[in-house]
């Protein structure tokens, strides 16, 4: 008796098993509890499609603006900088709507899910970005130092000649002083100073100021006054280029951050709308 008893409850829990299959069982039709965690694979996967895209669309805007590019024509040149940055500033936009759009597209693919992936992944890229113009700068830094570094070792010899060729106009007009005395009206006339200059050489030549002034107007155009007005006219050039590429890159790269995390939300936000959540069915009533 225990044999047919033990069959008949092994036929009726597969008769059991089969209905819950047929019927979705009672377990599908209590729903599943709502998941917040963020995950991690679908944002890695969406930061490589970002930054797949972005080479792509990059080198394609480079490939196509230096084919059009004319070396030979100053005219070619300008505004390449600037449209440069535009263009890239473009490409990132898509490629973070792509990008977005893939992370949200990955389980748990809910609207809020995408959103959030959108959201983190707009966070790597702005890190990427930062990284990236951190390097472009320190770059461009360097190159500043090399052509700082250059006008300075030029500086000595500018203004060797600059006390030579004033000690050439003197002995031209048969003064004869010491290099020091050269030397010390030759700064004066590099610092801008001329009444000084033609003072001292009044002083030390035994000559007047008219005089002093006729011979070194003769030399007001040679390196000795153009070694300081090129390093005024060098230093003023440097810090306008500072202040306007410095405002200018911060003021960009704020816009195309706020503009890239409206591109990230919209994208993660249509990705993860995009797919049907399967909601389980009720089993019917027997």
């Amino acid at each position: 008796m225990s044999t047919v008893r033990n069959i008949e409850r092994r036929m009726f829990i597969r008769r059991q098993a089969d209905r819950d299959l047929q019927t979705g069982g009672a377990a599908a039709a209590v729903p599943r509890a709502r998941e917040w965690g963020v995950e991690w694979n679908g944002i890695w996967t969406g930061y490589m499609v970002w930054a797949g895209v972005e080479a792509i669309l990059v080198f394609l805007v480079l490939g196509i603006g230096f084919s059009s590019l004319n070396p030979l024509r100053a005219s070619s040149w300008a505004g390449v900088g600037r449209g440069l940055v535009i263009w890239i500033a473009i490409m990132t936009f898509i490629a973070t709507y792509i990008g977005s759009w893939v992370a949200g597209r990955t389980p748990p693919a809910t609207k809020q899910h995408g959103i959030a992936k959108g959201i983190t992944l707009w966070g790597m890229i702005v890190i990427t970005m930062v990284l990236l113009v951190g390097w472009i700068a320190g770059q461009a830094v360097q190159v500043a130092s090399g052509a700082v570094s250059g006008v300075a070792s030029a500086a000595p010899t500018a203004a060797t000649t600059g006390i030579s060729t004033l000690q050439g106009a003197l002995q031209s007009h048969g003064i004869n002083l010491s290099r020091a005395q050269t030397t010390d009206i030759a700064a004066r006339m590099a610092a801008g100073d001329r009444t000084g200059a033609a003072s001292t050489l009044s002083r030390d030549a035994g000559i007047s100021n008219a005089q002093a002034n006729d011979i070194l107007s003769s030399v007001q155009s040679g390196p000795v006054s153009a070694l300081g007005g090129a390093a005024s006219q060098a230093g003023t050039a440097a810090g306008r280029a500072v202040k306007q590429g410095g405002g200018s890159m911060a003021w960009g790269l704020f816009w195309i951050s706020l503009i890239t995390l409206g591109c990230a939300i919209g994208g993660g936000a249509t990705g993860g709308g995009g797919l049907k959540r399967i909601r389980p069915q009720p089993a019917p009533a027997s």
